[in-house]
């Protein structure tokens, strides 16, 4: 039984197909970059130009050059210029030859530009989201759409214009050429081109393109399934899910095996229909030369040059199948990237003032918030103050200190009156509001739960976002932490890489690392989300006693689970979930 293939966003997906996404990114890619595009199918052309003239002239030497050997063989007298045309085949060849690379070179740099381009776009789009809406997909999602998705889109220049168009322009040229000779016969060849390719094509795209597009959505499902897999590997073992999980992913496999042979299928049988079209043309080619020659129109290598130039088309004519078969998988990521190009950075402005630090009072009330369980029955309040400037917030997983902690940070504001929440926040009576959330932010810093380490050093993992920081005041965050040892036995000290994505860290030293980036900075409120998480109890006292001066005139919300033995309790107001 192979798996339901489901577009988890089908109702966006419309939405997309109705604004145009395709048409939306081809003119962002294409149109706005018209003369640099014009350029690089110029180049194309040029190419396919150079090889058609290659091939014409080569068979009327070949040609040539037969007929005055059987003339001199038989006793008449025949002289032939073999320098000429021999110069001519020389400099198509190397002019072939110099135009492709030279196409080739510029046609990518053009998509790396436009790639470059939709990134920052994308990037814009996204430092739009609010975190709320950034948590409404997964980090495999964003990952797949910032990837696959994204280099789906250089097809719209490599595959779905440059070779339709340099085809179309070389069939106009050698029709132009024919012409010369015979105007009826290179309108015959043009119009048996035109209607039968586009007959094949159009009937290819119509019943490709769905698939395409089902294969496009199978395969990002896979990813999303297979990287999802691997993140959950330990748990899936501990519950010996694992094997299900396999089948699963099988079954993906399977599925995408079929949708790949369907599409060979019809690629095939397109490819067949132009091989099919291009023998008919280049037999008739044949007939009408023939037919020139015995009415004295054209010389024998004449006509071998026009058959061998019709040949030559049949290099580009098959390209297409395979170049037009990405159209469904292009459309499909066009409209996955959409929205997100759709989102506006907010307006730049003088975010609103909020009182000076340090603050002597702060206090939220949330009521009914559809995250918060515990606010569906009683008002949760936090009130921070400089006699109880410490909160700590406990409860299992799901009950909310997540949410609690968005808005403390005023980053979920926005989302809590839309989802039927009420809200109270204000710093010494003064509302806070997102219009002046930035401002709040500003005097804030966040542990998260996750462990954010980049792929870089061990500098520009710490000195995030910061300047004019010494390297002794990296090594005193890192003695507080206990990753200053550590660090001095690094082959280059603060500047050893760290690996992909931390690779070279355990969970216990990523979480001290983000935990020394954190007391780089001067908040005045510091939320602490799991802080010990890969710690163990005896590390996680040491690290908590070294802190202290540190969180001193500090607002501070810790969230845990289960508060530690070494908690000093009388210093929290506490709040279970």
């Amino acid at each position: 039984m192979k798996p339901e293939v489901v577009n988890t966003n089908s109702a966006t997906d419309k939405r997309q197909a109705k604004a145009g996404a395709l048409a939306y990114w081809s003119k962002q890619l294409l149109w706005q970059q018209r003369r640099r595009i014009l350029t690089g199918v110029l180049l194309a052309f040029a190419t396919a130009a150079f090889g058609l003239a290659l091939l014409g002239l080569s068979g009327w030497f070949i040609t040539a050059t037969a007929l005055a050997g059987i003339s001199v063989a038989a006793g008449a007298m025949l002289a032939l210029d073999v320098y000429l045309p021999g110069s001519g085949i020389r400099f198509f060849a190397l002019g072939r030859t110099v135009s492709r690379y030279l196409e080739r070179l510029y046609n990518h740099d053009s998509v790396l530009r436009q790639l470059a381009l939709v990134r920052q776009q994308l990037f814009q789009g996204l430092a739009s989201l609010s975190p709320t809406a950034m948590a409404e997909q997964t980090n495999a999602d964003w990952l797949s759409r910032l990837t696959a998705d994204l280099d789906s889109l250089d097809s719209l220049l490599l595959r779905l214009l440059l070779p339709p168009l340099t085809a179309l322009l070389s069939l106009l040229l050698l029709s132009a050429v024919i012409s010369i000779w015979s105007g009826p016969a290179a309108l015959l060849l043009l119009l048996l081109c035109l209607l039968g390719c586009g007959i094949i094509f159009s009937l290819l795209i119509c019943y490709q393109q769905p698939l395409s597009q089902q294969l496009a959505a199978a395969f990002n499902q896979a990813r999303l399934a297979v990287i999802n897999h691997l993140q959950g590997l330990p748990e899936l073992r501990a519950a010996r899910l694992q094997g299900h999980q396999q089948q699963a992913l099988l079954q993906f496999s399977h599925t995408l095996g079929q949708l790949q042979q369907q599409i060979a299928r019809q690629q095939a049988n397109a490819q067949l229909a132009v091989n099919a079209l291009h023998s008919v043309q280049v037999v008739l080619a044949a007939l009408l030369a023939l037919a020139g020659f015995n009415a004295g129109l054209l010389s024998a290598p004449v006509a071998v040059l026009l058959v061998l130039a019709v040949f030559a088309l049949g290099e580009l004519l098959q390209l297409l199948p395979g170049q037009l078969s990405t159209l469904g998988r292009t459309r499909f990521a066009a409209g996955r990237l959409y929205p997100l190009a759709q989102q506006q950075l907010p307006a730049v402005a003088v975010p609103a003032a909020l009182p000076a630090t340090p603050w002597q009072h702060l206090q939220l009330t949330v009521a009914a918030h559809p995250r918060l369980p515990a606010s569906q029955t009683r008002p949760l309040q936090l009130d921070f103050s400089t006699e109880h400037p410490w909160w700590l917030v406990s409860g299992r997983s799901g009950r909310g200190k997540s949410t609690l902690a968005g808005l403390l940070l005023a980053e979920t504001l926005a989302e809590a009156a839309s989802t039927g929440g009420r809200c109270h926040y204000s710093i010494e009576q003064q509302q806070v509001t997102p219009a002046n959330a930035f401002a709040m932010q500003q005097h804030s810093a966040y542990l998260t739960q996750q462990n954010s380490v980049l792929a870089d050093t061990l500098y520009a993992n710490l000195t995030l976002g910061l300047t004019d920081i010494s390297d002794a005041e990296l090594w005193r965050v890192l003695a507080l932490v206990e990753l200053a040892d550590w660090a001095r036995g690094l082959p280059q000290g603060l500047d050893s890489w760290l690996g992909d994505t931390g690779q070279q860290l355990s969970g216990g030293q990523a979480r001290r690392l983000c935990l020394a980036r954190l007391l780089l900075r001067s908040p005045q409120l510091v939320v602490l989300d799991e802080p010990f998480n890969g710690l163990d109890d005896a590390m996680a006292a040491r690290l908590w006693a070294n802190i202290q001066p540190w969180l001193a005139n500090k607002f501070v919300l810790l969230l845990l689970h289960q508060a530690p033995a070494f908690l000093a309790r009388k210093q929290w107001r506490q709040l279970a979930l």
